[in-house]
């Protein structure tokens, strides 16, 4: 691929949020511009085909500078949102058109730079993911997702890993709620090895109520009183975002605790635009089995575990039947027969008889 197509799909999250910064500033029927933006994206991604191409051709400056680009139009997107509560001049069906727009181009534009600065070393890529997360009402969710979730995805222990027959709603309440208490339970045993109780001024428990005041206050003295249940409404949406696709990522694989991760316990969504976006979150197994190496050199493994578009998956998610007899449970078949090895089996069955599913196991493959 040319050069030029190297720096272009990394910008698309940048491009994606400028779009809806300019609905928002028009206002009227063009806040739906942005969500225009992602139906156009979506299209794009269900017929651009696999792309197992390697990356990494362009300055190691522009892989990282990209990183830092959406948390100032993603503040300004919400500004913009603040200012039209405040103002109420967009009508309930165009209001709500802001909202969407806004939840969806902030997870979007902001999940995978966050997703890919939590995983540096540094303190100020973890502070400005930790910005990023603030957005969210999440600032501490880098915690359990690089010490709790990493380290036991496909187990019982890891509450983003859904398990079978669970649905995208419960999913997102059980993740959020799990994934906040294990974040600061992380923190509050890291400050006891040190002297130190959550209540230090160090401590990020200290630090995310902080954040999390500073904004939600900004946001209601921009916007006026009813800024705060539309802040609400719009973090609902962005949970739901959020954890819609990261359900399509580990959704019914299993492991066995203590075994070595190995490709086969994530899923791969390779298609080009689904890579280009998520800032290859999609190329998911070489991620965590190296959840260290930067975005740009993982590669695809196209032996791993394959899904279909990450944008198809997440949209049929929320629709349960379609998403489990369309696509979870054809490759989960395959998955159990043809991946896991004799104890990932029994697990599997064991997930399949709480499910209320078959046991596929037990019949002969037909075809």
């Amino acid at each position: 691929m040319p050069r030029i197509g190297e720096y272009a799909r990394y910008l698309i999250a940048t491009a994606m949020l400028g779009n809806g910064i300019v609905g928002l500033a028009l206002g009227g029927g063009w806040v739906w511009l942005g969500l225009a933006g992602f139906v156009s994206l979506a299209l794009l991604d269900f017929t651009s085909g696999v792309d197992l191409s390697l990356r990494g051709g362009a300055g190691k400056w522009f892989y990282n500078g990209v990183l830092y680009l959406q948390l100032p139009l993603m503040v300004t997107l919400w500004v913009l949102f603040a200012l039209h509560i405040r103002a109420d001049d967009l009508g309930l069906f165009n209001m709500l058109g802001a909202l969407i727009a806004v939840a969806f181009l902030s997870a979007l534009g902001g999940l995978p730079s966050a997703h890919e600065l939590m995983h540096r070393k540094h303190p100020l890529e973890i502070a400005y993911c930790s910005l990023y997360l603030t957005v969210f009402g999440l600032p501490m969710n880098d915690l359990n997702h690089v010490h709790g979730h990493h380290p036991f995805v496909g187990t019982a222990a890891d509450s983003d890993t859904p398990v079978r027959g669970e649905s995208v709603y419960g999913f997102v309440r059980r993740s959020i709620v799990h994934g906040t208490r294990i974040a600061y339970q992380i923190e509050k045993n890291r400050l006891g090895k040190t002297g130190h109780s959550v209540f230090w001024w160090r401590s990020r428990v200290v630090w995310a109520v902080l954040s999390v005041s500073t904004w939600v206050g900004l946001f209601v003295w921009l916007a006026g009183p009813l800024g705060l249940p539309w802040l609400l409404a719009a973090w609902a949406v962005c949970f739901l975002i959020l954890g819609g696709f990261n359900y399509t990522q580990h959704y019914g694989l299993v492991r066995e605790p203590g075994t070595p991760l190995l490709p086969h316990h994530s899923w791969n969504h390779l298609n080009t635009f689904s890579r280009a976006v998520s800032f290859e979150i999609s190329t998911h197994a070489e991620h965590h089995l190296d959840p260290d190496k930067h975005y740009e050199l993982l590669r695809p493994y196209p032996e791993a575990p394959q899904m279909p578009s990450i944008v198809a998956c997440f949209l049929a998610s929320f629709i349960p039947p379609l998403w489990e007899r369309m696509i979870a449970k054809p490759r989960l078949i395959d998955w159990d027969r043809r991946y896991a090895n004799g104890r990932e089996r029994e697990l599997a069955m064991a997930a399949n008889i709480h499910a209320g599913w078959p046991r596929w196991l037990d019949s002969a493959p037909t075809g």
